[in-house]
């Protein structure tokens, strides 16, 4: 399963032509690099690049880096163990909140700052929460006509 894809991203209209592609995976790497963080990393990446995997854990690599070295822009299951997974698919999902999330805490920085200029500790603040509350997708309202 596929969770994101930088090149959806830099490859849109809204994409500033000035930009380099790196920035349209930043929200990503970001992503993975909370979930390494959570020991959520995949056995592919624990067994193929340990050492680079341990190193986005320590924040001596980006997230964006790995997800652009490693993971050919593409965010998926494969990147993470069964525990990233149930929580990537239910809060980065089709329904789920991490880009609404993303965009009303960090929408400034949304395709033009690297990840070093996110504060990091803000990013981990704003997934714990959602992690620990348990609240990852948006609400099922059906319309007025559709309750019977």
């Amino acid at each position: 399963m596929k969770y994101d894809d930088a090149s959806w991203h830099y490859g849109s209209d809204s994409f500033p032509k000035s930009q380099p592609d790196e920035h349209g995976g930043t929200h990503i790497g970001l992503f993975l690099k909370w979930c390494f963080t959570k020991g959520w990393a995949s056995e592919l990446h624990l067994s193929e690049e340990p050492d680079d995997t341990a190193r986005v854990s320590n924040g001596s690599l980006t997230g964006t880096a790995f997800l652009f070295k490693y993971c050919d822009g593409k965010l998926t299951n494969e990147d993470f163990n069964a525990e990233g997974n149930a929580f990537a698919e239910r809060y980065y999902g089709e329904q789920g909140l991490y880009l609404d999330d993303y965009a009303r805490h960090f929408g400034q920085h949304e395709y033009i700052s690297p990840e070093s200029a996110h504060d990091f500790a803000a990013f981990s603040s704003m997934l714990e929460q959602r992690w620990r509350t348990g609240v990852l997708t948006k609400l099922d309202i059906k319309p007025w006509w559709k309750f019977w």
